[in-house]
């Protein structure tokens, strides 16, 4: 097998796909440090990894690649590339054929697509069994390639710059010594089942009276709105930071707290691919299961539902039966107060 050259990592989905792909990165620079290794993600994730020390550039597939037009400008971007090796973590029609369209000579992917005929190297692995987490999945993509087992190692970078930023803004409000910091994430972008919003409320009162937590609620531009609802029905105080933070001051700031809890949700898995602790709430479906798609190294940190596996389950479903109900508010609580007793003792 020739050494590869020029690697470029493919996976254009959302912020949690991306994050569980980190290793993939680390794995290859690490079998083949004078190799250049590119990542082609979505624009609006590019902050995530352009820090990231094994990656020598990133590319964006977004808005200007969209169309037909657009699909060949892609093509022409990965042609300008020289890439010689590509490893296609999010498997698309559209972006199968455009690896084939640039001529790159190595391409590896699933072999369980109709159009898994334009890639090379294919894997034969369901990833629908989910019966490994989505980290090892992507690892075993990389084996094609000769890279040998590697244990799953994200390096997510807090920019310093960024870091620095994040402790003047914990200063500038006061904040700088208070502790435990807890983050609720109460949305998932329609990425997850949702625990039922108000909860979220309750959850934040037992904090703040049990616990004497200093809350934060974090999600995006379009969350403030839910955000500033669920606040207003909290008996203490609770900080707003829908929308205010960039990608990279979102990671510097999960960097400094004690806690998160969310659903599944992109940045659960940032936190714990950087070592907060952190508290998921699933439900019991094998293609969102703990075990596939929980956050690495703290599945003992997820409470899961406590119905049994539903395998029909659409997410109109899931309007009607509400499985995520069946989660009490005492129940997440007490694991809260379980991982945050632990951080003193």
């Amino acid at each position: 097998m020739n050494k590869p050259a020029q690697i470029l990592i493919v996976r254009t989905d959302r912020i949690g796909d991306v994050v569980l792909s980190l290793p993939v990165v680390t794995a290859v620079h690490r079998q083949f440090p004078d190799s250049v290794i590119g990542m082609l993600v979505q624009p609006v994730i590019a902050p995530l990894v352009e820090d990231h020390p094994d990656l020598d550039e990133v590319l964006t597939d977004g808005d200007t690649e969209t169309g037909a037009g657009g699909f060949f400008r892609l093509v022409r971007k990965l042609r300008q590339g020289n890439w010689d090796t590509v490893l296609l973590l999010h498997p698309t029609f559209r972006l199968a054929a455009a690896l084939c369209f640039a001529g790159i000579p190595v391409r590896v992917g699933t072999a369980y697509r109709l159009y898994s005929f334009l890639l090379n190297r294919r894997l034969r692995e369901h990833r629908k069994t989910s019966h490994r987490h989505e980290a090892e999945f992507n690892l075993s993509l990389a084996q094609l390639i000769g890279v040998e087992d590697h244990p799953v190692t994200f390096d997510l970078t807090v920019h310093p710059d960024v870091k620095q930023k994040i402790v003047q803004w914990f200063k500038t409000n006061g904040l700088e010594d208070q502790h435990p910091r807890v983050v609720l994430h109460p949305g998932s972008r329609g990425s997850a089942r949702d625990w039922p919003a108000d909860r979220f409320t309750q959850l934040t009162d037992q904090l703040i009276q049990k616990n004497k937590a200093v809350v934060f609620m974090t999600g995006t531009q379009e969350d403030e709105v839910l955000i500033r609802s669920l606040i207003e029905k909290t008996e203490g105080t609770v900080h707003n930071l829908a929308g205010q933070f960039t990608l990279k001051e979102l990671i510097a700031f999960l960097d400094q707290v004690d806690l998160f809890i969310s659903n599944s949700t992109g940045p659960l898995h940032i936190a714990a691919a950087l070592g907060t602790n952190v508290l998921g709430l699933y439900p019991n479906l094998r293609p969102a299961s703990v075990r596939r798609w929980g956050p690495w190294a703290q599945s003992e940190n997820c409470i899961v539902t406590h119905h049994t596996e539903c395998v029909r389950c659409t997410p109109k479903q899931c309007d009607c039966a509400q499985c995520m109900e069946s989660i009490s508010v005492e129940e997440v609580w007490q694991k809260a107060n379980q991982i945050l007793r632990s951080l003193n003792s």
